[in-house]
């Protein structure tokens, strides 16, 4: 928690922005840390997406500026070879931006997946989830 407090502490008070003076690294290496407990040996048995709620929790905590760019179901050929026919993960694609060391106007993205490890007729009934960040 004192990384926060020194993120806040540190940050620009004309944006309000939490990432601002960070390398990308440094705000990777946050954001993993503090969507750990979102993500680590958890399952997910919910249909109001509780578990990518949480990972949008965390990134409004931290006060970044991010915005969902797009949001789909899928699945893998290996599943349709199966016959799932029903998607078997959702992908949220996000984007953030801030302004880095010496100011300069910085963007990362990632996407955030809710696998499914649900039964073969109801895929996305229990899942857990998978952060990456660019």
């Amino acid at each position: 928690m004192r990384l926060v407090q020194f993120i806040n502490e540190e940050r620009d008070s004309s944006t309000g922005l939490g990432a601002d003076g960070m390398s990308k690294q440094k705000l990777k290496t946050l954001i993993y840390k503090e969507t750990k407990k979102c993500t680590h040996n958890k399952l997910y048995n919910d249909t109001g997406w509780n578990g990518p709620n949480c990972i949008w929790d965390v990134f409004n905590k931290l006060n970044l500026n991010w915005h969902i760019v797009k949001s789909e179901y899928k699945n893998n050929k290996d599943d349709v070879k199966m016959g799932i026919k029903m998607p078997t993960r959702k992908e949220w694609h996000f984007e953030i931006q801030w302004d880095g060391p010496k100011g300069r106007n910085m963007k990362t993205g990632g996407y955030l997946t809710a696998a499914g490890a649900g039964s073969t007729t109801d895929p996305l009934g229990k899942y857990d989830l998978v952060l990456i960040i660019y």
